[in-house]
């Protein structure tokens, strides 16, 4: 993301000012310096978002989380992203939004045209997520969404003129959505960079509010917030939750060949992100053995309230215990690897450096990090903000 932000700092502001907190800005047109209104103004993760009026002005209150992503995105421009600490926050934020540069979208293709609806559905099925909700979740804008098919790498390539809104009807929220850098291939393996902000949907039916509540209640138990939380707090196995430690060897590397003849180890191929492309590589996995399974032995938690998770050479495979989610139909054709309506799942985390985390659950990464498995194959259906209140 291009940033081009301008901070006016306020005097006598201290690292005592966390609870509480407010935050005020501003965005305004990097060509013109007038301000834009309709911008949309959200922490990444939560709940927290803000529309700019028609003075270009945003402001949250009461925020309490020590450090978070605050993201402007709007229609046609580029979409910016601001690191916060709630420990020293400046008088007032400045956004200053460049139009984007639509040169880059010749030769790629609509979601209007029937090749384009082919695309859209083949990215909807996947980044929707194959849980009983996602049927009830609805992208409302998809004519923003373009598409463009390599033949030699097999990749499809994903871009939107702006946020992306989907309602999850399942859940309660509007979905603002950022897309950045989205590939896929036709297996739905996928890479992409995003961030979400979590507009809650309003009922006058007294049902439906009481759907929203119980299933966001049932589907936070296993979430991927829930594992950062317990994981702040320690209390990862009071949650259901364990975690084996792997150690992936890529082929060519040193020991791949030794591992491979080890049969209890596990090999794969995998759809890995090189500069601009995907490309597949065999690998075989090692499970690790030992004291370094306990993940809290590779956390450090700071007195700013926010921990650090350092175990990037190695993978994390999380399993829990769940309600099973997946629709019937699904259970019946052999796509859901689940047998019982209470089965053991399990997801993989793979990050290439520092993590951290506070104890709220949000989780932002030092350098890229990315999550595949049983939560990717669950999609934005099952999508919750850290700052849920059950």
């Amino acid at each position: 993301m291009k940033i081009i932000i301008i901070i006016c700092l306020m005097a006598g502001i201290s690292s005592t000012a966390v609870n509480a907190t407010t935050i005020k800005g501003v965005v305004t047109d990097a060509l013109t310096q007038q301000p834009l209104n309709g911008v949309y103004v959200y922490i990444n993760q939560s709940t927290q978002l803000a529309i700019t009026d028609t003075s270009g002005k945003f402001e949250f209150n009461n925020l309490n989380s020590v450090e978070a992503d605050l993201i402007a995105t709007k229609m046609g421009f580029e979409t910016l992203s601001y690191h916060i600490n709630l420990q020293k926050i400046p008088a007032q934020i400045h956004f200053e939004m460049a139009r984007e540069d639509t040169i880059f979208m010749l030769g790629w293709i609509g979601s209007g045209i029937a090749k384009g609806n082919e695309w859209f559905q083949l990215f909807q099925n996947f980044f929707m997520g194959h849980s009983a909700y996602a049927s009830q979740c609805e992208i409302l804008n998809s004519d923003i969404l373009h598409f463009k098919w390599n033949d030699s790498t097999q990749i499809l390539d994903v871009k939107a003129d702006g946020p992306l809104l989907v309602s999850n009807e399942a859940l309660g929220y509007l979905l603002i959505i950022n897309l950045d850098d989205f590939k896929m291939n036709k297996n739905g393996d996928m890479v992409y960079d995003a961030t979400v902000a979590f507009k809650p949907l309003h009922s006058k039916s007294i049902d439906i509010i009481n759907k929203w509540h119980e299933n966001r209640k049932k589907n936070y138990a296993t979430s991927q917030v829930a594992f950062w939380k317990s994981l702040f707090n320690d209390s990862l196995q009071q949650h259901g939750f364990s975690v084996q430690f792997i150690k992936r060897i890529f082929e060519n590397d040193l020991g791949y060949s030794e591992a491979v003849n080890n049969k209890k180890n596990t090999t794969g191929i995998q759809s890995v992100k090189e500069g601009n492309n995907i490309v597949k590589k065999k690998f075989v996995d090692v499970q690790l053995n030992g004291t370094q399974n306990k993940l809290s032995n590779f956390l450090q938690k700071k007195q700013s309230g926010v921990a650090i998770l350092s175990a990037a050479q190695y993978i994390l495979q999380i399993k829990y215990r769940r309600v099973d989610a997946w629709a019937l139909d699904e259970r019946n054709n052999g796509f859901n690897p689940f047998l019982s309506a209470f089965s053991e799942s399990y997801s993989y985390i793979i990050f290439s450096n520092n993590i951290s985390i506070n104890q709220s659950g949000y989780v932002f990464p030092t350098s890229n990090f990315w999550v595949i498995g049983d939560w990717n194959w669950m999609g934005l259906s099952t999508a919750l903000p850290y700052d849920l209140v059950l």
